[in-house]
This record gives C-alpha cells, sequence and structure tokens, in this order.
C-alpha cells in the first residue's frame, strides 16, 4: 500500500500546473531575468589594467629602482598597469587626447610626475602608485643619510623597498574562488524555491483530512493506518520537489554558468535538506481545519518571502545585517540557512560550517513534523 500511495501522490504531484510552475518554472525564468540583469555586476567590480604610457627619456634610463617597480606591476596576466614607453612628451599627450591611456608619467629631477585628463578610479590608483613609491624612496634615502651602515641590510636582503611593498603585510586568501557580488541572489532564489515546498506540505495535509477533501474521506475509512498515507504523501512529494530542484540547479550551473564551489553533489544535498524543510514547513501550515486551502497557501507564501527577503533575495547584504544585529533571527531563519550553506560552498574550502546549517535545519524539519503528527494524530471524526 506504501508503494501504491506513493507512485500515485508522485502523479498527482507532477499533474499539478501549479506546482511545476512555482518549484520548476518561476525560478528558471526569475534566474534568466538575474542573469541578464546582474551579470555585468562582477565584471564593473574588476578593475582592469590601467593603460598608462611612460616617457623614456634620460632621467627614466636612470631610475633602476622606478624601472623595477613599473615591471612588476606591469609583468603578470592580470597586470595592474599597461604600459607603453614613447620617446617623446608629445606623443605621450597625443595618446591621452586621443583616450588611447589614462595618463602619463614623466621624470623630472628624480621624481616621477603624472599627467592625466579627468578624475576617475584609475587616475586616483596611478596618482596613489606615484605617492608611494615617492614617500618609500624619500625613507630610504633619508635612513641611508643618516645610518650608512643600514644600507647593507637592505642589500643583503636582496630588497630595495621601493619595489616590494610587501615586507610587512602578506597577502593570503581563505578560497581559490573569486568574490562576487550576485551568487547570493541565485542562493536565495533557490532557498526561496525549497520554502515554496511548502506547498506540497498543505495539499498533504489538505488530502488527509477528511472534512476537507474526498481523498482525506477515502483515507480515513481505509485499512492503511494514517502514518502510511503520510508517510508515503511526504517522501512522494520530498521526490517531486527535489526533481524540480535539480533541474533548477542544472539550470543555474551549466546553463548560466552560476558557481557551488565546484561542489555540485553538495549543493544537491543543500537543496534536499531545504525541501525537506519547506514541506514540512507547509504541512505546520495546514494543520488548522477552519482555516481553508487559499489562505494557507497565502500563509506559506508570505511567510516564504519574508524569510527570503531576510537572506537577501531583494536587497543583497541584509542577510550580513540581520546576521550582525539579531543572529538569533537569523538563526532561525531556513532561508538564511539554506543560502549561508550555499555560500559556504563557494567560499569556504572546509564543511564545517556548512554542516553546522544543514543540522539547523534538520532541526527545523524535525519539530515541524514532529508537531505535524501529533496534532495529526490526535485528530478523530465522529462520523464521515
Amino acid at each position: 500500500m506504501f508503494w501504491n500511495i506513493y507512485k500515485k501522490s508522485i502523479l498527482r504531484s507532477l499533474r499539478s500546473k501549479e506546482m511545476v510552475i512555482w518549484t520548476a518554472v518561476f525560478p528558471i525564468m526569475l534566474s534568466t531575468l538575474f542573469y541578464f540583469a546582474f551579470s555585468s555586476l562582477d565584471k564593473n567590480d574588476m578593475l582592469d589594467s590601467i593603460p598608462v604610457a611612460i616617457v623614456r627619456n634620460q632621467e627614466y634610463e636612470q631610475e633602476k629602482y622606478f624601472q623595477e617597480m613599473v615591471e612588476e606591476l606591469s609583468d603578470s596576466d592580470d597586470a595592474l598597469l599597461d604600459v607603453k614607453l614613447v620617446d617623446e612628451e608629445k606623443d605621450a599627450d597625443l595618446l591621452l587626447k586621443e583616450g588611447e591611456i589614462t595618463g602619463y608619467i614623466t621624470i623630472d629631477h628624480g621624481a616621477p610626475g603624472l599627467f592625466v585628463k579627468g578624475e576617475g578610479m584609475s587616475q586616483t590608483v596611478l596618482k596613489n602608485i606615484l605617492d608611494r613609491y615617492i614617500q618609500t624612496k624619500d625613507t630610504v634615502e633619508n635612513i641611508v643619510k643618516s645610518n650608512p651602515l643600514s644600507a647593507l641590510g637592505l642589500i643583503a636582503s636582496g630588497k630595495n623597498g621601493l619595489t616590494q611593498g610587501e615586507a610587512g603585510v602578506e597577502e593570503i586568501s581563505f578560497t581559490s574562488r573569486k568574490p562576487s557580488s550576485v551568487v547570493h541572489y541565485y542562493y536565495a532564489l533557490l532557498a526561496m524555491t525549497c520554502l515554496y515546498g511548502g506547498f506540497y506540505g498543505v495539499m498533504i495535509i489538505e488530502a488527509m483530512q477528511a472534512n476537507l477533501s474526498p481523498q482525506g474521506a477515502r483515507g480515513a475509512v481505509s485499512p492503511g493506518s494514517k502514518w502510511t498515507i503520510f508517510g508515503a504523501s511526504f517522501l512522494a512529494s520530498l521526490t517531486a520537489l527535489s526533481a524540480s530542484l535539480f533541474i533548477v540547479v542544472c539550470y543555474m550551473q551549466f546553463i548560466l554558468g552560476v558557481g557551488f564551489g565546484g561542489q555540485f553533489f553538495y549543493a544537491l544535498l543543500t537543496c534536499f535538506v531545504g525541501g525537506l524543510v519547506g514541506i514540512a514547513f507547509g504541512c505546520l501550515i495546514a494543520l488548522p481545519s477552519r482555516w481553508k486551502g487559499g489562505f494557507k497557501t497565502a500563509v506559506v507564501v508570505g511567510i516564504s518571502m519574508i524569510c527570503c527577503f531576510f537572506a537577501g533575495l531583494m536587497i543583497g547584504g541584509i542577510n550580513y545585517i540581520v546576521s550582525q544585529s539579531a543572529p538569533v533571527l537569523s538563526m532561525i531563519n531556513p532561508a538564511a540557512r539554506i543560502s549561508d550553506a550555499f555560500y559556504c560552498l563557494y567560499y569556504y574550502d572546509d564543511h564545517i560550517r556548512y554542516f553546522q546549517n544543514l543540522g539547523i535545519l534538520v532541526v527545523m524539519a524535525a519539530v515541524m513534523l514532529g508537531i505535524v503528527l501529533v496534532f495529526t494524530g490526535r485528530k478523530q471524526y465522529e462520523s464521515i
């Protein structure tokens, strides 16, 4: 009987146009809109190589340290500077007027001078580079003048102090993935889809209540126990929702290029646990017999949207604000936990925080299912 109910419940879920639209079609459409609306944000946040010209005069040839600095900043695949060497200042000025470079540098009396046209991020970066070079050069020269022996330490270490600025600071990365300002929208969308599994939960409970549906009346007089009916229906709904989430995740990763940190199967596991919470949430909402089906669905949508709002679906960064100002509310928000689990896959190389999120979600589902089973088991009917 269990498997018969399971198969029938899956067919019922697949035939429900509303379920297919809200758990598969709608997330795919919305993620596509996200792609066209936000695909350029990460590119805009990245600073491209700055085109700059340097006048190769006699003083430039004498500034070996400056040449070394320029070589370090321009000699790599992701170089900060795209350097063009010109022989005359008038050639550099012509390139600047034509918009081929952001600015040009000349060496005059041992000090670099910058000429730019307009203001912006690139011009500010060029100015900061030259300011740091001048300050470091003056510092080293003053140290050498006051204490000539200190120059021996610089020479022995193989560092001149002008071209290498990492003596006191070392940059380390906690992840091999590039930071992204848009992935949280997709993760929050997946969290919303998981919570929309609440529609399945409403359908399960209404199909078990004899005073609300013909299926419930037949189930109440059938020889099978209500636990068998509930278990088979719940498992079938979880299967159907997981299939929809699988399609959405595949579409995001392989069509839209949304990253999950190269951990595709962990992403599917997150969707499975998130779907478990969503269906349990819908079952809990559907318990009151006096509420009509449309009202229960509206409650599921309303609470899901509130949870997803504070998970960052509408406003980026609000999930971080909530986690800092109200950590308890963030902790009990299922959408925030689902979204954060995806974050952990993308940014972290270990799974400690990831499994903490999954553990919280499993506890949420267990609590809600426990309440549902207690109240469902106590329900009796005088006549059918």
